[in-house]
Protein backbone atom coordinates (compact mmCIF):
# COMPACT_ATOMS: atom_id res chain seq x y z
CA UNK A 1 0.00 0.00 0.00
CA UNK A 2 1.71 3.61 -1.43
CA UNK A 3 1.13 6.18 1.32
CA UNK A 4 -1.35 8.20 -0.47
CA UNK A 5 -3.54 5.32 -0.78
CA UNK A 6 -3.14 4.73 2.84
CA UNK A 7 -4.29 8.48 3.79
CA UNK A 8 -6.90 8.00 0.50
CA UNK A 9 -8.23 5.43 2.62
CA UNK A 10 -8.72 7.62 5.87
CA UNK A 11 -9.98 10.47 4.00
CA UNK A 12 -13.13 8.27 2.63
CA UNK A 13 -13.00 6.28 5.92
CA UNK A 14 -13.20 9.52 8.22
CA UNK A 15 -15.43 12.06 5.84
CA UNK A 16 -18.55 8.88 6.12
CA UNK A 17 -17.76 8.43 2.60
CA UNK A 18 -18.10 4.44 2.75
CA UNK A 19 -21.45 3.62 3.02
CA UNK A 20 -21.85 0.06 4.78
CA UNK A 21 -25.85 -0.92 4.48
CA UNK A 22 -25.59 -5.27 4.27
CA UNK A 23 -29.90 -5.09 5.47
CA UNK A 24 -30.68 -2.94 2.52
CA UNK A 25 -28.49 -3.02 -0.25
CA UNK A 26 -27.15 -0.88 -2.62
CA UNK A 27 -28.60 -0.97 -6.25
CA UNK A 28 -25.89 0.49 -9.08
CA UNK A 29 -27.18 1.64 -12.08
CA UNK A 30 -25.14 -1.53 -13.75
CA UNK A 31 -27.68 -3.69 -12.02
CA UNK A 32 -25.32 -5.13 -9.39
CA UNK A 33 -25.91 -5.43 -5.75
CA UNK A 34 -23.47 -4.18 -3.10
CA UNK A 35 -23.91 -3.68 1.10
CA UNK A 36 -21.40 -0.90 0.42
CA UNK A 37 -21.83 2.22 -2.00
CA UNK A 38 -18.57 4.90 -1.90
CA UNK A 39 -19.43 8.17 -2.13
CA UNK A 40 -16.58 10.15 -3.19
CA UNK A 41 -18.06 13.53 -3.60
CA UNK A 42 -18.42 13.75 0.07
CA UNK A 43 -15.41 12.90 1.02
CA UNK A 44 -14.15 16.24 -2.00
CA UNK A 45 -17.15 18.55 -0.06
CA UNK A 46 -14.18 18.39 2.88
CA UNK A 47 -11.71 21.47 1.98
CA UNK A 48 -8.77 19.78 4.29
CA UNK A 49 -9.73 16.06 2.93
CA UNK A 50 -10.24 17.07 -1.02
CA UNK A 51 -6.56 19.80 -0.85
CA UNK A 52 -5.19 16.20 0.38
CA UNK A 53 -7.01 14.01 -1.80
CA UNK A 54 -6.58 16.43 -5.30
CA UNK A 55 -2.47 15.93 -3.75
CA UNK A 56 -2.10 12.49 -3.38
CA UNK A 57 -4.23 11.79 -7.04
CA UNK A 58 -1.55 14.45 -8.19
CA UNK A 59 0.99 12.29 -6.93
CA UNK A 60 -0.68 9.17 -7.90
CA UNK A 61 -1.13 9.75 -11.72
CA UNK A 62 2.62 11.36 -11.64
CA UNK A 63 4.11 8.11 -10.67
CA UNK A 64 2.12 6.15 -12.93
CA UNK A 65 1.98 8.04 -16.12
CA UNK A 66 5.26 10.99 -15.97
CA UNK A 67 5.30 14.65 -16.74
CA UNK A 68 4.41 14.53 -19.95
CA UNK A 69 2.41 10.90 -20.52
CA UNK A 70 -0.96 13.10 -21.33
CA UNK A 71 -1.52 16.02 -22.77
CA UNK A 72 -5.98 16.45 -21.66
CA UNK A 73 -8.01 15.73 -19.09
CA UNK A 74 -11.62 14.06 -20.32
CA UNK A 75 -13.94 13.49 -17.21
CA UNK A 76 -16.93 11.17 -17.67
CA UNK A 77 -20.09 13.00 -17.17
CA UNK A 78 -21.34 10.65 -14.18
CA UNK A 79 -19.33 11.55 -11.35
CA UNK A 80 -15.82 12.98 -12.62
CA UNK A 81 -16.65 16.27 -13.82
CA UNK A 82 -15.75 18.28 -10.45
CA UNK A 83 -12.33 15.88 -10.07
CA UNK A 84 -11.25 16.25 -13.70
CA UNK A 85 -11.70 20.10 -13.43
CA UNK A 86 -9.63 20.76 -10.26
CA UNK A 87 -6.85 17.95 -11.74
CA UNK A 88 -6.86 20.06 -15.00
CA UNK A 89 -6.32 23.18 -13.18
CA UNK A 90 -3.61 21.42 -11.34
CA UNK A 91 -1.47 20.37 -14.49
CA UNK A 92 -2.53 23.26 -16.58
CA UNK A 93 -4.19 21.14 -19.32
CA UNK A 94 -7.26 21.25 -21.64
CA UNK A 95 -10.15 19.72 -19.99
CA UNK A 96 -13.55 18.57 -21.75
CA UNK A 97 -16.29 16.16 -20.62
CA UNK A 98 -17.40 13.46 -22.69
CA UNK A 99 -20.90 12.12 -22.77
CA UNK A 100 -22.13 8.68 -23.13
CA UNK A 101 -24.71 9.31 -25.52
CA UNK A 102 -24.37 11.94 -28.34
CA UNK A 103 -26.10 15.34 -28.23
CA UNK A 104 -24.92 17.33 -31.72
CA UNK A 105 -23.47 15.62 -34.59
CA UNK A 106 -20.13 14.52 -35.95
CA UNK A 107 -17.53 13.04 -34.28
CA UNK A 108 -16.99 14.77 -31.28
CA UNK A 109 -20.91 15.12 -30.49
CA UNK A 110 -20.22 13.15 -27.76
CA UNK A 111 -17.29 16.25 -26.01
CA UNK A 112 -18.19 19.24 -24.32
CA UNK A 113 -15.04 21.62 -24.63
CA UNK A 114 -12.19 22.25 -27.22
CA UNK A 115 -10.50 18.89 -28.07
CA UNK A 116 -7.23 18.71 -30.12
CA UNK A 117 -7.24 15.71 -32.52
CA UNK A 118 -4.69 13.07 -31.42
CA UNK A 119 -4.47 14.77 -28.27
CA UNK A 120 -3.41 12.19 -25.33
CA UNK A 121 -6.18 12.21 -23.16
CA UNK A 122 -6.60 11.07 -19.33
CA UNK A 123 -9.99 9.90 -18.83
CA UNK A 124 -10.51 11.00 -15.13
CA UNK A 125 -14.12 9.75 -12.83
CA UNK A 126 -14.87 9.01 -9.42
CA UNK A 127 -15.24 5.60 -9.05
CA UNK A 128 -15.48 2.23 -10.81
CA UNK A 129 -17.20 -0.87 -9.89
CA UNK A 130 -17.53 -3.39 -13.13
CA UNK A 131 -15.84 -0.50 -15.71
CA UNK A 132 -18.89 -1.17 -18.47
CA UNK A 133 -19.10 2.80 -18.52
CA UNK A 134 -15.83 3.35 -18.82
CA UNK A 135 -15.48 1.38 -22.28
CA UNK A 136 -18.47 3.90 -24.26
CA UNK A 137 -16.28 6.81 -22.46
CA UNK A 138 -13.70 5.18 -24.12
CA UNK A 139 -15.11 5.09 -27.38
CA UNK A 140 -16.85 7.64 -27.51
CA UNK A 141 -12.65 10.06 -27.13
CA UNK A 142 -11.58 7.71 -29.74
CA UNK A 143 -14.07 8.71 -32.34
CA UNK A 144 -13.57 12.23 -31.33
CA UNK A 145 -10.09 11.75 -32.75
CA UNK A 146 -7.99 11.32 -28.83
CA UNK A 147 -5.85 8.49 -27.69
CA UNK A 148 -7.15 6.81 -24.54
CA UNK A 149 -4.15 4.56 -22.70
CA UNK A 150 -5.02 5.33 -19.17
CA UNK A 151 -8.10 5.77 -16.81
CA UNK A 152 -7.81 7.29 -13.27
CA UNK A 153 -10.38 6.51 -10.73
CA UNK A 154 -10.53 7.73 -6.62
CA UNK A 155 -12.11 4.50 -6.37
CA UNK A 156 -11.77 1.04 -7.85
CA UNK A 157 -14.27 -1.79 -6.26
CA UNK A 158 -12.25 -4.46 -8.47
CA UNK A 159 -14.77 -6.72 -7.29
CA UNK A 160 -16.27 -7.29 -10.97
CA UNK A 161 -12.71 -7.15 -12.99
CA UNK A 162 -13.61 -10.75 -14.38
CA UNK A 163 -16.74 -8.09 -16.61
CA UNK A 164 -14.13 -5.67 -17.77
CA UNK A 165 -10.50 -6.44 -18.81
CA UNK A 166 -8.52 -3.04 -19.57
CA UNK A 167 -6.86 -5.63 -22.04
CA UNK A 168 -9.71 -6.44 -23.94
CA UNK A 169 -12.56 -4.25 -23.54
CA UNK A 170 -11.20 -0.64 -22.93
CA UNK A 171 -7.66 -0.72 -24.42
CA UNK A 172 -6.26 1.34 -21.40
CA UNK A 173 -4.65 0.95 -18.16
CA UNK A 174 -7.29 1.96 -14.83
CA UNK A 175 -5.68 2.97 -12.07
CA UNK A 176 -6.53 3.97 -9.03
CA UNK A 177 -5.63 6.38 -6.11
CA UNK A 178 -7.34 3.75 -3.56
CA UNK A 179 -9.10 -0.26 -3.39
CA UNK A 180 -10.57 -2.12 -1.09
CA UNK A 181 -7.36 -3.74 -0.13
CA UNK A 182 -6.04 -0.40 0.97
CA UNK A 183 -9.17 0.46 2.91
CA UNK A 184 -9.78 -2.82 4.99
CA UNK A 185 -6.21 -2.49 6.67
CA UNK A 186 -7.02 0.99 7.63
CA UNK A 187 -10.50 0.16 8.86
CA UNK A 188 -9.65 -2.77 10.78
CA UNK A 189 -6.57 -0.65 12.48
CA UNK A 190 -8.40 2.03 13.01
CA UNK A 191 -11.94 0.42 14.36
CA UNK A 192 -14.21 2.88 11.82
CA UNK A 193 -16.18 0.11 10.73
CA UNK A 194 -18.04 -1.96 13.08
CA UNK A 195 -16.47 -5.75 12.88
CA UNK A 196 -20.14 -7.16 11.77
CA UNK A 197 -20.51 -5.18 8.92
CA UNK A 198 -16.61 -5.62 7.99
CA UNK A 199 -17.60 -8.99 8.11
CA UNK A 200 -20.30 -8.78 5.60
CA UNK A 201 -18.12 -6.58 3.11
CA UNK A 202 -15.16 -9.71 3.72
CA UNK A 203 -18.10 -12.09 2.42
CA UNK A 204 -18.99 -9.32 -0.29
CA UNK A 205 -15.34 -9.31 -1.60
CA UNK A 206 -14.84 -12.81 -1.33
CA UNK A 207 -17.56 -13.43 -4.20
CA UNK A 208 -19.58 -9.99 -5.28
CA UNK A 209 -21.66 -12.07 -7.97
CA UNK A 210 -22.78 -14.79 -5.93
CA UNK A 211 -24.10 -11.83 -2.98
CA UNK A 212 -25.42 -9.52 -5.80
CA UNK A 213 -27.33 -12.55 -6.64
CA UNK A 214 -28.66 -12.99 -3.59
CA UNK A 215 -29.65 -9.87 -2.37
CA UNK A 216 -31.72 -9.05 -5.54
CA UNK A 217 -29.16 -8.22 -7.57
CA UNK A 218 -27.49 -9.12 -11.43
CA UNK A 219 -25.98 -12.99 -10.74
CA UNK A 220 -24.03 -12.69 -13.79
CA UNK A 221 -23.02 -10.12 -16.56
CA UNK A 222 -25.58 -8.98 -19.55
CA UNK A 223 -23.70 -10.48 -22.42
CA UNK A 224 -25.36 -7.66 -24.84
CA UNK A 225 -23.45 -4.63 -23.52
CA UNK A 226 -20.38 -5.32 -25.06
CA UNK A 227 -22.03 -4.49 -28.37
Amino acid sequence: MSTYSARAAQILLDTGAILLRPQKPFMFSSGWASPVYVDAHRALSFPLARRALLEDAEACILDTLGFDGFEAIAATEQGGVALAAMLAARFHLPFVTVRRRPQGFGADAHIEGALRPGSRCLLVSDVTTDGRSKVAYCRALRRAGAEVSHIFVLFKYGVFDRVVTAEEDLGARLFALATWQDVLPVAEARGTLPEGQLAELRRYLADPVAWSAAHGGLAAPDPAWRG
